[in-house]
This record gives structure tokens, sequence and C-alpha cells, in this order.
């Protein structure tokens, strides 16, 4: 459930990144590089909390922060690719 939790959040973050970053007049270029540091960074942040204060092991923290990393990055390039046609 939390993976769930913390992937719909990166969801949420991209659309109001995107939202906002167009009413900035920021380039999607500079917005999806921004996302992604963020978003990587966010991750690792949430990974290293499930090993210290959950008790993860290290390999399963890689499996679920792949994923949780992943479907936002996903969405974004599809994003990115739609949007150019």
């Amino acid at each position: 459930m939390h993976t769930a939790i913390i992937t719909t959040f990166g969801l949420v973050l991209l659309a109001l990144m995107l939202f906002i970053g167009d009413k900035l007049g920021l380039g999607r270029q500079i917005l999806a590089y921004s996302f992604a540091l963020l978003w990587l960074a966010l991750t690792l942040i949430n990974g290293a909390v499930g090993m210290v204060h959950a008790g993860q092991s290290l390999s399963t923290e890689l499996a679920v922060g792949s994923v949780v990393f992943g479907v936002p990055v996903a969405a974004l390039v599809l994003f990115m690719v739609m949007s150019q046609a």
C-alpha cells in the first residue's frame, strides 16, 4: 500500500510541476530534468527510511524503488513524447 501511495504522490508531483512550470513559462525540458532529479532524490530518501526504520533489506528497497521511481518517470517520458506531436 505504501508503494502505491508514494507512486501516486510522484504522479501528482509531476502534474503539479508541469502545470506550475507551464504557468511560469519554464521550458518542458528544464521541468523534465528537474522532476527526474527531485524524484530520484525523494526515492532514495524513501528507500533509506525504509531500510532504517522499517527494517527492509537493500534488495527489497532497490526493487520497490525502481517501481516507485520508474512509473512517474515513464509517465513523464510518455507526456513528453505525446506533447511533441
